[in-house]
């Protein structure tokens, strides 16, 4: 076997795609023990810095034109590799794989739009189960790699400290569509009901964005509910949900996260699929309405839908899988 000497990965969004991609990237650096660089938009290049694995991160210009682009290269083609893996599957990825000095360019095993057109190789689909993240380890049993143990090697920077003794349930309310959410109401009516049965401080998560909801949400929650939503940098949010007791959210970033840093989860799904997109891992408790007559949405239509499918969820049914999830005693 030829050796190898460097690694490019390709992998440039999302959240929660890109944590997916982590115990892909810690599996080559201990088969090949070799420097990996990862290509990734520029808003994910401090959380692919935080993987101990990856050596050098190259930004990929979404904007800035001709001259972005151009500059971009020129630090793409710095280095030559051996191997180059394309973990996306879109036409821009693929882009980027042509682009590179690699001896060998793999694509994924199921691509998308023109991204096959700049692969040499092509994984076969032998994953096991439709999740988004057994797609990613074709690319490893392509390579005869085996995908286990799956490792998240992460150091976050620090971020701040909860003393207090009480239990911790974080929410996070919001994801990037509004017909994947969960109803704010309902989410308030959860805390309420759960903090007037455990000594229990409740933390709203999200962006700046989600601020005027976080203090919408803690004043009808009352006290012992704190609004941290844009207080923090991303990167921060690793920090944060490893103090939870558990994480109550929809499909979204948060979710990945604090499956990857360990955060009992209670992950609530409408129109997505769990079994593509759901939390990897044990323990984790995913909740989704019955299908009904008219059996669950398409997949794909969670840009297009409300927040009908998913209200479904019953506040006494999450409130029943958080309880199971929050630590006795």
């Amino acid at each position: 076997m030829p050796e190898v000497s460097r690694i490019l990965v390709v992998k440039l969004s999302a959240l929660g795609d890109l944590l997916h991609a982590v115990p892909v990237v810690h599996r080559l650096k201990q088969q090949y023990q070799c420097p990996i660089d990862w290509v990734t938009q520029p808003e994910y290049v401090e959380l692919v810095g935080c993987h101990r694995d990856v050596d050098r991160v190259i930004a990929f210009p979404r904007k800035g034109g001709i001259s972005n682009m151009r500059r971009f290269v020129r630090e793409l083609r710095e280095q030559s590799y051996d191997l180059a893996l394309d973990l996306q599957g879109l036409t821009k990825s693929g882009l980027v794989l042509g682009l590179s000095r690699s001896r060998r360019k793999i694509g994924t095993s199921l691509p998308r739009e023109l991204s096959a057109w700049f692969a040499n190789e092509t994984p076969e689909s032998k994953a096991p189960t439709p999740h988004a993240m057994d797609r990613l380890f074709d690319s490893l049993r392509h390579l005869e790699i085996d995908p286990e143990p799956v490792v998240y090697p992460l150091e976050f920077p620090p971020g701040p400290e909860f003393a207090s003794t009480a239990k911790k349930l974080a929410i996070a309310p919001r994801s990037r569509w509004p017909g994947k959410d969960w109803p704010a109401e309902k989410f308030v009516e959860l805390a309420r009901s759960l903090m007037g049965q455990h000594e229990l401080e409740v933390y709203i998560l999200g962006g700046p964005a989600e601020r005027e909801l976080g203090e919408r949400m803690i004043r009808e929650i009352g006290g012992g509910a704190f609004n941290l939503c844009g207080e923090h940098p991303m990167l921060a949010l690793g920090g944060i949900l490893r103090q939870m007791d558990c994480l109550v959210c929809n499909d979204s970033g948060p979710m990945h996260m604090g499956a990857a840093v360990g955060t009992p989860l209670v992950a609530l799904f409408g129109p997505t699929d769990p079994e593509k997109t759901g939390p990897w891992g044990p323990g984790h408790r995913v909740l989704r309405p019955s299908a009904g007559a008219e059996g669950y949405p398409n997949h794909r239509d969670y840009k297009r839908v409300g927040h009908n499918f998913i209200s479904r969820l019953s506040v006494q049914e999450v409130e029943n899988a958080v309880k199971n999830q929050l630590p006795v005693g």
